[in-house]
């Protein structure tokens, strides 16, 4: 017999650490929200600007949200053809060019159409951001690392609302647009110095064919459509509000861009709140509790501010709602990752253009409501609407993981 000893058991290799890109992909979902959210506190100083009307102001909004979600289609296929990380430095870069566009426009359908064009950029980073995550978290940690993400990205959305008025106040609205390019800028040298694409993966190549088999893929899994769908409501019931903040307050209480910002940026506090909480709101109640719990909060909340309070309580209602709201998306979030693995840049594309169809809707569907009946009775429609939407919603499609 040998007297050499058996050879020791190979060592299990050492976890990948998901931190480095948690924290760039972060910043860029911070600079993408905050892109997004700086026109909600300056709707009416723009209207001034531009010598136009509240509802026309909107418009950029709605403007900024749809081609976010018409981008979608595109931006999917081509993350799953040249990567997920190629596709959200370029689309970082396109986002600086055209908000620094936005700081030297004299013309309001020229803003327009610049923020039309700002909202494809802003829609290829996220989305694919999500994706990119979900390529490398199992799906038990997958809502975790989301919500770690989302707190990040929302930090961004808090700074654009409360960052936008102040500068507004103080500087003047060219600047804010300015601190978006260079915020984007930094995010896009972080992507290029830290981040590499994944080296041993095979993609196909961008062509229509291999797009439509893409989507093919995603559209096998009968939840898609159902999932997809549901999103779209949630957009219209959460997204119709915010772009009315600005002038509801400054009727109510004459308050200007700075004070809407802050009320805006509660929103976001909550959606932190939510994210710093992730694991043990996953752990303690569960996907279908969550999504109850986020209608019903949402709900209360919208409906506080139907009535006419010190302009200040907006902050802590529009902080409960942004909790409640990632109650209910972030389990929609982890859903969508795992509608098609092996598309999941296509997948995540179109639950984003799904969520931003509602977004960009719901201005359209809150004015229309507030012209038929006032502001604070459409505004309590929509509560009632949410809660009862978070309830039904587990029912409609049932939650992989929940308990009830």
């Amino acid at each position: 017999m040998s007297d050499t000893p058996p050879p020791a058991p190979a060592p299990a290799p050492a976890p990948i650490s998901l931190t480095p890109l948690i924290l760039v992909l972060g910043a860029c979902g911070f600079a993408s929200t905050f892109t997004m959210r700086i026109i909600d506190p300056l709707i009416p100083t723009l209207a001034g600007e531009f010598s136009r009307s509240i509802p026309q102001i909107v418009v950029m909004v709605t403007a900024f949200s749809l081609s976010y979600a018409l981008g979608q289609p595109f931006l999917g296929p081509l993350a799953d053809a040249i990567g997920k990380i190629r596709t959200i430095l370029i689309c970082l870069l396109a986002l600086a060019l055209f908000s620094a566009v936005a700081a030297l426009v004299n013309s309001f359908e020229v803003m327009a159409v610049v923020r039309a064009v700002a909202g494809v950029a802003s829609g290829g980073i996220i989305p694919i951001a999500m994706a990119a995550i979900g390529d490398r978290a199992p799906m038990q940690d997958r809502q975790v690392a989301l919500g770690r993400f989302t707190v990040l990205m929302i930090i961004g959305q808090m700074s654009g609302s409360a960052c936008s008025g102040l500068i507004a106040t103080h500087v003047g609205w060219r600047a804010v647009f300015l601190s978006a390019t260079a915020i984007s800028l930094l995010a896009a040298v972080l992507v290029s110095v830290v981040l590499k694409p994944r080296s041993n993966v095979t993609r196909k190549r961008l062509s229509l064919s291999g797009a439509l088999a893409n989507y093919r893929t995603v559209f096998a899994n009968p939840r898609t459509k159902l999932l997809y769908g549901l999103v779209i409501i949630e957009g219209i019931l959460l997204y119709g509000i915010p772009a009315y903040v600005a002038a509801l307050l400054f009727e109510r209480s004459g308050v200007g861009p700075a004070q809407a910002g802050l009320v805006i940026a509660g929103m976001g506090f909550g959606c932190l709140v939510y994210g710093l909480l992730t694991r043990i709101l996953v752990e303690r109640l569960g996907p279908t509790l969550m999504t109850r719990t986020g209608g019903v909060v949402c709900g209360i909340a919208m409906a506080l501010f139907a009535f006419d309070w010190p302009w200040w309580t907006a902050i802590p209602i529009f902080a409960a709602q942004g909790f409640g709201f990632f109650l209910l998306h972030g389990t929609f979030q982890a859903q969508a990752t795992e509608l098609a693995p092996s598309a999941r840049g296509s997948a995540m594309a179109l639950f984003a253009c799904s969520f931003f169809l509602g977004q960009a809707t719901g201005p359209v569907v809150m004015g229309f409501a507030m012209h038929l009946l006032g502001s604070g009775t459409a505004i309590l429609l929509f509560a009632v609407a949410i809660a009862i939407f978070g309830y039904v919603t587990p029912r409609i499609l049932p939650i992989a993981g929940s308990r009830t």
